[in-house]
């Protein structure tokens, strides 16, 4: 959307669709990356004594390996990534979506697929087009790759604004599509909600369906586009909620789908733009809130304050001082941490004063059960109070804030799984199950530098993996794609053209030859020039792709089962 009405008609929107979250905007100050990373052709690793941040040099031997290395036991060393293909187009922008690497038709090699503003474009590995469809509108999210419909290779899923498009391996409409509900599609997932054996297409939107005084973000389809019974839940009865249900629109990947009671089931937990969230079953039943709770029989009605004692009250005595948590931008998770065979909730906020008029308290990291209660080392949520950056989007840029993005990824077998996210304070946290923070390093120390979220891969065949990430900035010239060690350390830092890449990358073996490449989806399209580049990793190999995409898997779930 680089064409003048085009970037006027985008100002417009993003000054008014975020409703009561992010309602004023600010370009940031300091025009300089700061003491970050250093250039790209001499990494240090942006960090001092004083800033809080874990020295890499100081981070310790490298943990043992987590998983199977390559025969040979790979290296210890971390080659450099090195450009290798470029995936061209036309003039059209990224938004959050990852691209995906798949073989949609069987055929043994993989075909590239990403959204691309209004288009949903796939190129075969080498860079030949395949084929484009336009969607009518910008895509947001991460497009689904999945087996939906049986014996016919792999499907395509993609929302924009109102709609979800579904195409086959050769780019036709499945019949049924497209479908509609609520304009902003934001978050879209497949799943098994309802234990047919099938997937269902989940979406959350930005802009509740209202109805008998309930709203409803969240809307479920087959694979054949009808509605799933009991979807939407809310407006639609099957929830089983009251007025004390609080939902509000989801702006930004809000979405994960996985088995939270062990039925084999996948549960819906979407967040949104406000103190609460939203967890649903397959049939559209709403999940009670424990009776700590007071006065509040659904999960939907917990406020989430910090203190977990406010939290059970559901009010704050001292609303300038007291915080608590806002899931605007937030991507969720679903994973087993404490072995015990249920999946936690698992959940990144902003944190800001009860009366919202200071949002700039850094994040919050919450590890929830179903009916909203804490486990134990949870009880007080992991808190990063530190605000450089983040929250607000870039005005009139089409630049947005960052998403609230965690990874569920097994990094130390001595603490593991671990949770990884950006904070809004220039740095990339690590934090295990069991609560305690094992590193953070920062990345920059500029308000006009962000990333969307990390992957994780082993980059070198030795079973250790390592956490990659690229940057993205309003300004040209400040954004890079970064590799750390499972610890912390810098180990290598390249520079992105324009304004950097705001989905997260995905790490994958394109081309077949048996090494992996990091696959870049650049913010800006450059008319047949570059859309997506692929960093080609020498020395890598596919043993170890812990959390290789956007959302964790091509489902786009969140879920690590």
């Amino acid at each position: 959307m680089h064409r003048e009405l085009l970037l006027v008609f985008c100002a417009l929107l993003w000054a008014t669709a975020c409703d009561n979250s992010p309602s004023v905007r600010h370009d940031g100050g300091a025009n300089t990356d700061g003491p970050s990373f250093g250039d790209s052709s001499q990494p240090d690793d942006g960090t001092s004594p004083d800033d809080g941040t874990t020295p890499p040099g100081d981070l310790g031997p490298s943990p043992t390996p987590v998983c199977n290395a390559v025969a040979g036991g790979g290296s210890v060393q971390v080659a450099a990534p090195q450009k290798s293909t470029v995936y061209k187009d036309r003039w059209h922008e990224a938004w959050l979506g990852s691209p995906a690497v798949a073989d949609l038709d069987g055929d043994g090699k993989n075909e590239v697929i990403a959204p691309r503003g209004d288009q949903l474009i796939v190129w075969s590995a080498d860079g030949t087009l395949r084929f484009k469809r336009a969607a009518g509108g910008r895509i947001w999210s991460s497009p689904v790759v999945a087996d939906l419909v049986a014996a016919k290779g792999l499907e395509i899923v993609a929302a924009a604004r109102g709609k979800i498009h579904a195409w086959d391996r050769q780019g036709n409409t499945l019949p049924g599509f497209p479908v509609s509900f609520t304009d902003e599609l934001r978050a879209l997932a497949a799943g098994d909600i309802d234990g047919d054996g099938k997937l269902e297409i989940v979406a959350v939107t930005t802009s509740p369906k209202s109805g008998g005084g309930k709203k409803d973000i969240v809307i479920a389809f087959e694979a054949d586009g009808t509605t799933v019974p009991g979807f939407p839940p809310n407006t639609g009865g099957s929830s089983g909620c009251t007025t004390k249900c609080y939902v509000t629109g989801g702006y930004d990947q809000n979405l994960a789908l996985g088995d939270i009671t062990g039925d084999g089931r996948a549960e819906i937990f979407a967040t949104q733009d406000n103190a609460y969230l939203s967890l649903h079953d397959g049939s559209g039943r709403a999940f009670d809130a424990a009776s700590i709770f007071k006065d509040k029989d659904k999960f939907l009605g917990i406020r989430f304050f910090l203190d977990y004692a406010l939290a059970q009250q559901g009010w704050s005595p001292d609303e300038q001082n007291d915080n608590q948590a806002h899931f605007t931008n937030s991507a969720p998770a679903i994973a087993d941490l404490d072995g015990d065979g249920e999946g936690e909730l698992i959940v990144l906020g902003s944190v800001q004063n009860a009366a919202q008029s200071d949002r700039e308290r850094g994040v919050v990291l919450f590890v929830l059960k179903p009916d909203g209660t804490r486990p134990a080392g949870w009880q007080a949520p992991f808190h990063a109070k530190d605000f450089i950056a983040g929250l607000w989007d870039y005005a009139g840029t089409n630049v947005v804030g960052a998403t609230n993005q965690v990874t569920v990824a097994d990094v130390d077998p001595s603490a593991g799984p671990e949770l990884l996210f950006a904070g809004f304070d220039g740095r990339i946290h690590c934090v295990s199950a069991d609560n305690k923070e094992l590193w953070k390093t920062r990345y920059t120390s500029s308000d006009r530098v962000l990333t969307g979220g990390v992957v994780v891969a082993d980059l070198s065949g030795d079973g250790r993996p390592e956490v990659v990430f690229n940057s993205y900035s309003p300004d040209e010239g400040k954004s890079h794609l970064i590799v750390l060690d499972a610890k912390g350390k810098l180990l290598h830092k390249i520079k992105l053209p324009k304004r950097g890449a705001m989905p997260v990358p995905t790490i994958a073996d394109i081309d077949g030859d048996g090494t992996l490449e990091i696959l870049v989806s650049l913010k800006d399209g450059e008319d047949k020039v570059q859309q997506l580049i692929a960093y080609t990793v020498p020395g890598s190999s596919d043993n170890c792709l812990l959390w290789p995409t956007g959302r964790g898997n091509l489902r786009r779930d969140g879920w690590v089962p």
